[in-house]
């Protein structure tokens, strides 16, 4: 038998750890909730809980808007974070220990995998240590480093903490392949039910404008920036959410906006509020693809929204606005435009060119044909025709799908929600992470269907 003195033993127990296990922990922290299948999302984790799918420690594998896929290394410089946000597992209220990165260490780090064929490309985030311009100096550090002292000449996503000022905001563009500042809910008033510490105005908006101006401008290297909303935490209907959707893709031009369910956090404010089923932040991606891809006009998608604010759950708005437009379906497959044909449930952009390219040739006559197309019958069958087939007229076509007591179906938000476990203290994302980019649920992914 082997025996250890004391003073060893305690110099073991308070080491410092090595770059591996920070990266082990703050790769874990900043993925998603998202990647646990529903059975588990109420279910007890550890506190740092590691995706199966992800190949390794930190490496998630992300879409692209070309369908191709990435993968990225996803690393939070620190979990120390001084804010008092009241959904965040990162927050202040959570007692549990905390890690950090030096400068050199995450950029060595990240280069190794890259070197070593893991990883293509970085998502960098992290909690707010000392005040937002600081921590986003540090952050800019490690990508200029990754930059100009390895070279690495690839995929970047910076985020940039609340706070920081115009200068670091500048380097970082200078620095990033894309940007993001996460605004985590749609107003000074709803902010306040979230943080007393958070300006929503001067530490969130201003760098988000200034992302603007600058990708405006055409300088630095980044192509557009992203932000995350946390669903559901300050009590906010999906109109209120459609309504800064809107003014944030139309007026500063996002590439992407994420939702992120509410999951409750041992210890923090919030801790009893009841949980956002995943559910509604599927809807609301499917909704931001209405808008963002298929350029559906305003008063189509308020359509979508039931008299409480809110998009049913058991019923993707695409259906829900054609439902409310039943006069204008069938539409002929052989005869409509590309627009008809995008405002049809269960066809897609890729099977509308597929279908205007195969009908110059031929006459579409068989549902063979079009789910051979990538139409989804299921969802399609109801809104269009062609030689042979015809759905029954919209009153019957009303009956057909919903029954006699169709005008109120959706379940409620809070039935949805009921019965869901509180997460534990250490839910594995970030309050300054990214949400789920190219997982199932966003629309990029392949379940994702039209």
């Amino acid at each position: 038998m082997y025996y250890i003195n004391e003073r060893v033993f305690l110099m073991l127990i308070k080491r410092t750890p090595d770059r591996y296990e920070k990266l082990a922990i703050l790769g874990g922290m900043a993925t998603d909730d998202i990647l646990y299948p529903p059975e588990q999302r109420g279910g007890r984790k550890g506190p740092y809980p590691q995706p199966k799918k992800n190949p390794s420690f930190g490496v998630y594998r992300a879409s692209l808007p070309n369908g191709k896929f990435i993968n990225l290394m996803r690393v939070m410089f620190t979990d120390f974070c001084k804010m008092d946000c009241a959904y965040c597992p990162n927050s202040h209220w959570v007692p549990r220990k905390r890690y950090a990165f030096k400068v050199d260490e995450l950029a060595q780090v990240f280069m190794e995998a890259q070197q070593r064929g893991m990883v293509s490309g970085l998502f960098l985030s992290s909690g707010i240590a000392g005040d937002g311009s600081k921590t986003t100096e540090r952050l800019v550090k490690v990508v200029d480093s990754i930059r100009n002292r390895h070279g690495f000449k690839g995929y970047i996503h910076l985020k940039v903490m609340p706070g920081a000022d115009f200068e670091q905001v500048e380097a970082a563009h200078n620095l990033g392949t894309r940007l993001s500042v996460n605004m985590e809910t749609l107003t000074t008033d709803h902010m306040r039910k979230l943080s007393n510490m958070k300006d929503f105005e001067n530490d969130i908006l201003a760098p988000m404008r200034w992302i603007d101006q600058l990708n405006e401008a055409s300088t630095g290297r980044a192509v557009g920036q992203a932000t995350q909303l946390v669903v559901g935490a300050a009590d906010e209907t999906d109109r209120d959410v459609f309504s800064r959707m809107d003014q944030l893709y139309s007026e500063w031009n996002l590439k992407r906006i994420y939702y992120a369910p509410f999951r409750p956090v041992r210890y923090t404010p919030l801790e009893e509020h009841p949980p956002t089923p995943m559910s509604r932040s599927h809807r609301l991606y499917q909704f931001d693809w209405l808008k963002r891809v298929y350029r559906f006009a305003n008063d189509d998608l308020d359509l979508a929204f039931s008299e409480d604010g809110y998009l049913p759950l058991d019923q993707d708005p695409k259906t829900s606005i054609a439902v409310e437009n039943l006069d204008a379906f069938p539409v002929d497959i052989n005869g409509a435009s590309r627009e008809q044909l995008l405002r049809t449930p269960g066809v897609g952009p890729k099977s509308t060119e597929r279908i205007i390219s195969a009908r110059q040739r031929h006459t579409v006559d068989t549902w063979r044909d079009l789910q051979a197309m990538g139409v989804v019958r299921k969802r399609a069958w109801p809104f269009i025709a062609f030689s042979g087939y015809r759905p029954p007229a919209a009153k019957q076509l009303r009956m057909d799908l919903f029954g006699a007591d169709a005008k109120d179906k959706s379940r409620s938000i809070s039935d949805e929600a009921e019965g869901q476990a509180a997460a534990p203290c250490g839910e594995p994302r970030s309050c300054t992470g990214c949400p789920m980019f190219g997982m199932p649920g966003h629309p990029g992914h392949s379940s994702f269907a039209a």
